[in-house]
């Protein structure tokens, strides 16, 4: 079995391109009529190469190699086919279009595997215009329930995912939501190719990276309330200036994640102060948290750590304080088994390759939930950037990931 690297490369250009944008790169969100089109696309070259398919409640397209044992468990790959606004090309696309060169490449060479191979084009990760990253790999390993789809609306136009889901059609069946989430024992395994998203592997001159893990993400909203007053006539002494015990916290923050693990990211990306007013003393100031780390005891330690420094800062300053949790997932390790393989495929081919942690939030750190995980990063040209129309992976780099993944996938469907 052999990557063919021009087909590869014409299918990805060809269907990332849909969507495109005026402005600039891809918009292809997720119910649309662009994505409609894709998944027509898709749908199509999938079956020409004898892949059973069918779409979920949701609007995950699964595509199935039958294996030769039904009592083996299949193996699922795959990522992403939504964007970001303006996005590019090989963000989520990257990980479908490999996942489909692997199998077009069984099928050509007459392969036969042991255990069922199923491909999966996750919806929604993105969260474009429906918010709330991840979506479809939430859904289908249980974390959303049917109300979802009623509460979540499309930012702009206010209609509901539910009415979005029906809209589309090709199989979307919100009515029937619950037929969506799989089980521990659904599958072998979950292996997803995507693009780093940064500049590390470009920094090392290498291809590809398999990851060691995926780090935990934590997102909330802390505001604390004060007391409104004259910032000429109020004395600092007397003061319940919500604003001041805000710069602590975010102070805190960043303190936390330089004495956090070896690589923590702490972030306050913005603040709202009720005031608005440069002599006002501000008496409501909401900050927005974002931590991220892989190792689980230190990331449930930054939360409770800031929280117990938010609470004694709020009692010396005379303020109180709420809290709102907004994301919370918990680190994701890859599987050893899965990275020797992937390892041994990379060395074994010459494929320059590093290990790393993922910082980005993955479908694959919510499948980890279910089935033993593992990923393949490539490397990001274009001074690694994404989420934009110049975000950029070569040819060369696609097809060593790919290379390494269709020898993943071949060894673990030959397995008993």
């Amino acid at each position: 079995m052999k990557v063919n690297k021009e087909r590869l490369w014409e299918r990805l250009n060809e269907l990332g391109s849909i969507g495109a944008d005026p402005r600039g790169g891809i918009s292809r969100f997720s119910w649309t009529p662009s994505y409609k089109e894709a998944c027509v696309k898709l749908i199509e070259i999938m079956e020409s190469i004898g892949l059973k398919v069918r779409m979920d409640a949701v609007g995950n397209i699964y595509g199935r190699l039958e294996g030769t044992d039904p009592s083996l468990k299949p193996i699922l790959t795959g990522s992403h086919f939504d964007t970001k606004p303006m996005g590019g090309r090989f963000d989520g696309n990257a990980g479908i279009m490999a996942a489909l060169e692997c199998l077009s490449a069984m099928h050509d060479a007459g392969y036969k595997p042991r255990r069922s191979i199923e491909m999966i084009a996750i919806i929604n990760e993105e969260a474009s215009e429906f918010l709330g990253g991840c979506f479809g790999s939430r859904a289908i390993t249980g974390q959303i329930s049917k109300e979802y789809l009623f509460n979540c609306k499309e930012r702009t136009t206010g209609q509901t995912m539910y009415d979005a889901m029906k809209e589309f059609g090709m199989g979307c069946d919100p009515d029937n939501f619950e037929s969506c989430i799989l089980k521990k024992g659904d599958y072998h395994s979950f292996i997803e190719l995507h693009i780093e998203q940064g500049r590390s592997l470009l920094d090392l001159d290498k291809s590809i990276s398999i990851l060691e893990a995926i780090a935990g993400i934590k997102q909330f909203y802390i505001t604390l309330y004060g007391v409104r007053a004259h910032a000429g006539g109020m004395a600092m002494k007397d003061r319940h200036d919500a604003m001041a015990g805000a710069a602590k916290i975010i102070s805190e923050v960043e303190r936390l994640a330089l004495n956090g693990g070896v690589a923590t990211r702490g972030t306050c990306g913005y603040l709202v102060s009720a005031a608005q007013d440069v002599s006002v003393i501000s008496d409501q100031v909401m900050i927005a948290v974002d931590f991220r780390e892989p190792d689980k005891e230190i990331f449930e330690n930054l939360y409770t750590s800031l929280i117990d420094f938010t609470d004694k800062e709020c009692e010396k300053r005379g303020l109180t304080y709420s809290v709102r949790i907004d994301l919370s997932t918990p680190p994701a390790t890859c599987d050893p088994r899965l990275r020797e393989i992937m390892l041994e495929s990379a060395d074994r081919h010459g494929i320059a390759h590093e290990t790393m942690v993922s910082y980005p939030s993955h479908d694959a750190q919510h499948l980890a939930r279910l089935y033993p995980m593992a990923m393949i990063f490539l490397r990001s040209s274009n001074g690694g950037v994404s989420h934009c129309p110049d975000e950029f992976t070569t040819a060369e780099d696609l097809e060593a990931g790919t290379i390494v993944l269709l020898d993943t996938l071949a060894k673990l469907s030959a397995e008993n």
